[in-house]
């Protein structure tokens, strides 16, 4: 019991030396208010949702992170086309101060989409209503 308590000890000590070094390393960087903090926020979900509705972009290919009005966009498509595009669309939200566009490209999601499963006849010459024609197991009818 008392080695746990010294061990507890310890640990709040070192808590207690250690955070104002941490504390102070932040020091030097500028911090954003509240306001800013949900301006930002909300220009993120602005440039994500016009990003989202273009139909040459995905939204799951593309972070975007906004910090004092200018936006990052970050992650990997298929063409050059798609990186400009991004560009654009996020230049076209307002509020948009600048874009940093730092999407890469990657030929392999380039590929072109697979074609749409055709269903396939019902087996049985086409009886499509579900009706069976076997005997029923239980009573042979």
């Amino acid at each position: 019991m008392e080695f746990r308590k010294a061990i507890i000890a310890a640990s709040i000590g070192a808590g207690i030396v250690l955070a104002p070094a941490a504390f102070a390393a932040d020091a030097d960087q500028e911090r954003q208010s509240v306001g800013e903090y949900v301006a930002d926020a909300a220009l993120t979900t602005k440039v994500k949702a016009a990003i989202m509705a273009d139909e040459a972009l995905s939204v799951l290919d593309i972070s975007v992170e906004t910090t004092e009005g200018v936006v990052t966009l970050t992650g990997t498509v298929g063409t050059d086309t798609e990186v400009d595009q991004a560009t654009t669309v996020a230049r076209g939200v307002k509020g948009v101060k600048d874009v940093e566009n730092r999407i890469t490209v990657d030929p392999e999601k380039n590929r072109p989409a697979p074609a749409p499963m055709q269903p396939t006849p019902p087996a049985g010459g086409g009886m499509s209503s579900g009706a069976s024609t076997a005997p029923h197991a239980a009573t042979g009818k």
